[in-house]
Formats: C-alpha cells, structure tokens, sequence
C-alpha cells in the first residue's frame, strides 16, 4: 500500500524530471510579483483536479425503507486538467534594485513569454534599464524556466465511500506524507458529505446534495512547509440507474485558495492566491459489475477536466 501511495505521489507532482532543484528552490529566486504569474496555472490546475471525482463510482442510492443501508467503496480517482497555450507563458514589468559604482539603483525590468510552472524548461531573461551618472544603461538577467512542459495536468486520488444514513453518505480521500526525491512531502485530506433526497420517497431519478472540504500542502525537502492550500465545493447532482449503468450530472460551486510563503534575498515572502475555478458542469456514467464500479465524467468550468475512476464497492 505505501508504494501504491508513492507511486501515486511521483505522478500527482505532475512528473517533473528536474531532480537538482524543488519548486521551493524555484521561488526562491524570483520576487513576489513574478511568483505570482509563474504559479498561476498550477493553482488553477490543482485546485480544478482537488475539486473533481466526488460525483461517479461510489452511488449507493437513496430510497430505502431501512434508514440504515450498509454500503463501502474503495478506489482511485483520475483527475486530468487541460491547461491552455496562454498557461504556459506570461509577460511582466517589475521594478528591483541592483548594486552599481557603489549605489543602489532601481532598474525597470520586463520579461516577455516568461515560463511559468508548465512552460519551457529554458529560463526566462528579464532585460532592464537603469540611470547612471545621468545616462541610461541596460542590463539583463537570467530567471528561471518551468518545471514541466506540459499542457495536461494529473492527478490520482484514492478514496473510500461510506453510507447510507438515512440517505447520507461519506467520501473520504488523502495521501499521508511522503518525501519524493528532491521535491519534499506532499499531504492531501478531503471529505465530502452526500444527502440523498431520494430517502424520502421514490422518485423516477435521484437528487443529491453535497458539500465537501479539502486541505493540502508541500512541504520542501529542508521540512519548511511553503505552499497550503483549502477548498470548499457544493454541487446538486443528479442520476439514473439503467441496469448496470448509472448516468449522472451535476452543477459545483468551488472555491480554492492558496497560501504561498517562500524565502527570497533572505527575505520572507508570502501570498495569497485563488484559482479560477468557480463553477462547472458535469456529465458522466458509471459502470457497476458485481463489486467493480467503473466511472468517467467530463468537467466544463473555467478549466476543461476530466475524471476517470476505479473501485470496488459493497
């Protein structure tokens, strides 16, 4: 079990083959502002992958004239983002201060198709212009490149099902802390809490609610923890059983944030960043033969997702 955890900590960390250098190493060379910019897709991306796969796999139904259904579901999650080409580059004017003859002097600085966390592996070089003595000099320096070129961002989840209460059941996914070569430890917990309108009568479909928390955070190879995160989801969704098909569809509401706080020029630098994601729709159908359930959806939001999942269930 703990190498199917590792395993599933290495692909979760989106792969990244740099094995010199952790995303803590990263930031700590660029200031808040260009921080900012390089990770905005990964917050995005993190945040649209955390807030997918509670709907699918794990239905145990809702109408029952027992108020307690015994019903348990292990599996995995898929979650997959498709980032964009504007996801891998950004352009930015900032302003620092360099040392020269003696003084410290402010440079205007700009940096075009700059790599963020998904872009080229190539380092972005920042040109500035600096007043001197009274005439205008030029400068430049070298930034850094991204982690991983990539327009797909994964994530596997493994999670359990338990219910049904009076038509209430729970989902509870998480990956406990491991060290993963040089990029530091990654912890995840999520919970989220269904209620079946369908335990009240019969009805031709069932109509669930649910509200679902989810926390997680790196820590880097040196034990400082330098990114955590918190999201809040609430969705109506709705299913059909046909035989061994259950179709489903849902709408989520989504909110996800992250907390970044790193160490530049000795300095500490902290933010506040909040992903794109607001709301999406959801489409999809699980496949249930005896105690293999088997489901994949598609997300439509601010980011496109999809999810794929396997388990077994009773």
């Amino acid at each position: 079990m703990k190498n199917f955890f590792l395993i599933a900590l290495i692909i979760l960390l989106f792969s990244f083959e740099s094995k010199s250098q952790d995303l803590s190493e990263v930031l700590s060379k660029v200031g808040k502002d260009y921080a900012q910019k390089y990770l905005e897709p990964l917050t995005t991306g993190l945040g649209t992958n955390l807030n997918s796969g509670f709907i699918g796999g794990f239905n145990p139904g809702g109408y029952s004239k027992i108020p307690v259904w015994p019903h348990f579901y292990a599996g995995v999650k898929f979650c997959g983002v498709v980032m964009q080409d504007a996801d891998k580059s950004f352009n930015l004017a900032f302003q620092t201060n360099i040392n020269y003859g003696g003084q410290s002097l402010p440079v205007n600085w700009t940096v075009l198709n700059a790599p963020t966390v998904f872009g080229s592996r190539t380092p972005a070089v920042a040109h500035g212009t600096f007043t001197y003595a009274g005439h205008q000099r030029d400068t430049s320096i070298t930034l850094v490149g991204g982690l991983e070129d990539s327009k797909f961002v994964p994530l596997f989840i493994p999670q359990i099902g338990i219910g049904t209460i009076f038509g209430t059941d729970l989902t509870v996914r998480g990956l406990p802390g491991f060290d993963v070569g040089s990029y530091g430890s990654f912890k995840l917990f999520g919970l989220g809490l269904r209620h079946n309108i369908g335990a009240y009568a019969k009805m031709p479909f069932d109509i669930s609610v649910q509200f679902g928390y989810q926390t997680f955070a790196i820590t880097d190879k040196n034990k400082r923890k330098f990114i955590t995160a918190d999201s809040y989801f609430a969705n109506l969704q709705l299913s059909k059983k046909l035989a061994i098909v259950t179709i489903y569809a849902g709408g989520q509401y989504e909110n996800y944030s992250v907390d970044v706080d790193y160490i530049y020029n000795n300095i500490n630098i902290a933010f506040n960043q909040k992903g794109d994601n607001s709301f999406r729709g959801i489409a999809g159908a699980t496949l249930s033969v005896g105690p293999f359930h088997i489901n994949a959806d598609v997300n439509y939001g601010a980011k496109f997702a999809f999810t794929g999942g396997f388990g077994l269930g009773l």
